[in-house]
């Protein structure tokens, strides 16, 4: 979709600014698995098919989603929450350690839950008790993580995140009662270990076989088994917002996008690590009741869609969209994916030249993010190390 909207021209139509508006991000979801969604894709009045990432990982791209800004590293910087810019109540619920009040993100909002400050189990409960590091913390989560062992084994283990329609009733009763209210609401079921409901296996089979194929020693039949893991969390998600959709008020502004992609064997690579590949920056991106958007988006557009003006280093109309991972950096038009490697087109992954594509990728100055910044109980707790 094209448009000669723009920020500026935008402000007017502002003044009476929506009453309703739902930010709905999904953790590690592929452009391409959107197919999948038929609730969620006939809820939307637009999709958005050059939709781009500014990161592989939920550390570089959540600076741009909820605060307009390129990433530096450690977290949403102060005062840039899209948040600020509602009057009226704001409630987030996320499921993702690296999206809590340690990173900034409650900045603006009224309430908010997450894995670190909603104390929605056992283990974060403990956590808000004792201090990390002395020995009753340490006893504490070594009998703890002897209870999920032991759990494992006899095949009664909870989802690996807190799921869909636990976020969405706690957001639907937050907002009882209210007309006027901004909304943030972040989904991890496509995020690994995939263990959806309705798996052919145990939970503790799903979460084990996709945990073995990551670390590369799944056979070709367990890879198999992973691909379609992935799909059915995909699936189940999407039926689960039905709900979510369906309390939602007509003229809410929504935008519904991932945080980044998620790879799936291709070259052997799987889960996001930090490759500057179509897989991972390709993002879905949809909206409703939303400002026209220019040929190509980008996630550092979110609070400006959001708002319906200039926030941060967003626009309404981009025709180049860049992300980076540590000292990796990609520029991304309508046609084409440019690295330090070179060009690719977007469509099949072949070798391309574009060289204004490439004059705008060598001035792209990047705030580089690294994994490692990110603590290292938050990183154990999301099956990275």
């Amino acid at each position: 979709m094209t448009s000669e909207t723009n920020p500026d021209e935008s402000e007017g139509e502002d003044e009476d600014e929506d009453d309703r508006t739902l930010l709905v991000t999904v953790d590690s979801l592929r452009a391409d698995h959107v197919d999948e969604m038929d609730r969620t894709r006939d809820y939307l009045e637009r999709t958005h098919s050059r939709a781009f990432s500014t990161s592989t990982a939920t550390l570089g791209s959540f600076p741009a989603i909820v605060g307009g800004e390129y990433a530096a590293g450690g977290g949403l910087a102060e005062g840039t929450s899209v948040a600020r810019a509602f009057d009226h109540h704001c409630v987030a619920v996320t499921t993702n350690h690296l999206l809590s009040p340690t990173y900034g993100y409650d900045e603006g909002f009224d309430a908010f839950a997450s894995p670190k400050g909603g104390g929605e189990t056992l283990k974060a409960k403990g956590a808000v008790l004792l201090n990390r590091g002395t020995l009753a913390y340490d006893l504490a989560s070594w009998g703890w993580n002897r209870y999920q062992a032991l759990r494992s084994r006899f095949g009664e283990i909870e989802k690996s995140f807190r799921p869909a329609d636990d976020v969405i009733e706690a957001f639907l009763a937050e907002l009882e009662g209210r007309e006027e209210w901004f909304g943030w609401l972040h989904f991890m079921e496509p995020h690994h270990p995939y263990d959806p409901d309705g798996a052919s296996v145990s939970r503790v089979e799903a979460q084990r076989v996709t945990r073995r194929v990551l670390a590369g020693r799944g056979s070709s039949d367990d890879e198999d088994h992973v691909r379609d893991l992935y799909r059915q969390e995909v699936v189940e998600l999407d039926r689960k917002l039905a709900r979510l959709w369906a309390a939602i008020p007509d003229d809410a502004r929504v935008v519904f996008c991932a945080d980044h992609g998620e790879l799936l064997g291709e070259d052997d690579l799987w889960g996001h690590p930090g490759e500057m590949r179509p897989e991972l920056l390709h993002v879905p991106f949809g909206t409703r009741n939303a400002p026209d958007l220019g040929e190509v988006v980008s996630l550092v557009d979110v609070p400006s869609i959001l708002t319906g003006r200039a926030h941060g280093v967003g626009t309404l109309d981009r025709e180049v969209a860049f992300a980076a991972y540590g000292d990796r950096k990609a520029a991304m038009n309508a046609s084409h994916l440019a690295t330090d490697e070179g060009v690719v087109r977007l469509t099949d992954g072949r070798p391309a030249s574009d060289p204004a594509l490439e004059r705008r990728l060598e001035r792209f100055d990047p705030a580089y993010v690294v994994k490692e910044d990110a603590l290292q109980e938050d990183l154990e707790d999301l099956g990275y190390v």
